[in-house]
């Protein structure tokens, strides 16, 4: 499974939907980043599962099983990607569950809806305003952009079966809250991370007792 996530996105450039963002001025942005995209076609929800595929597909976050992601290039491109990478963390691994969790409370990615609503593009109940829905509808996928039809439609619109399963599928089994381990896993975390943590702290132990 790693190994077809690792195919898919090995050799891809430094794509530019997945992390420029427009430039700003007093009238409204006429290119929207992909970002800002997925923030009006879904949500801050939307912003954190496009961010996930955009870093899985370039190969900075790695899923070592379904659902189960782990940083491979911390590099930061975007501030939103940036919030996510901090919320996989810099060792061992997380869940998908926890890592949206722990990114939709980042204030960069709420920044992403609270400026479009300042530019009139996002109103505060009910969606994008109507000159954010004419922007939504020029923002069509070009061709070998994976990440964009995540923005606008969300990530069941993915094909790679690898993919979808690191971005969409929970680990099977929740660990109980307070099985704390140095990888800091949370009840939403696999058990079989735990097991294996477990298996390799035995593991030092002993070395370090022979």
């Amino acid at each position: 499974m790693a190994a077809g996530l690792r195919a898919s996105a090995g050799g891809a450039a430094v794509p530019p939907w997945a992390h420029e963002p427009a430039s700003r001025g007093a009238a409204m942005t006429p290119q929207p980043d992909v970002y800002d995209v997925a923030c009006l076609a879904g949500g801050t929800q939307r912003v954190v599962d496009t961010a996930l595929v955009a870093l899985v597909v370039t190969g900075r976050v790695r899923a070592v099983a379904p659902g189960e992601l782990q940083v491979a290039d911390p590099r930061r491109r975007h501030p939103v990607e940036a919030a996510v990478l901090d919320a996989v963390g810099a060792r061992g691994r997380r869940s998908v569950e926890t890592v949206r969790w722990r990114a939709l409370g980042d204030d960069r990615v709420t920044a992403v809806a609270r400026r479009l609503r300042r530019e009139g593009l996002l109103g505060r109940l009910l969606g994008p305003t109507a000159a954010g829905r004419r922007l939504l509808r020029g923002a069509r996928p070009g061709a070998g952009d994976p990440v964009r039809p995540v923005a606008l439609d969300g990530p069941h619109r993915l094909e790679d079966p690898a993919l979808r399963a690191a971005v969409l599928e929970p680990p099977p089994r929740p660990v109980l809250p307070g099985a704390a381990t140095p990888w800091e896993l949370t009840f939403a975390d696999n058990c079989e991370v735990a097991r294996r943590t477990r298996e390799e702290l035995v593991s030092r132990a002993q070395h370090g007792r022979g």
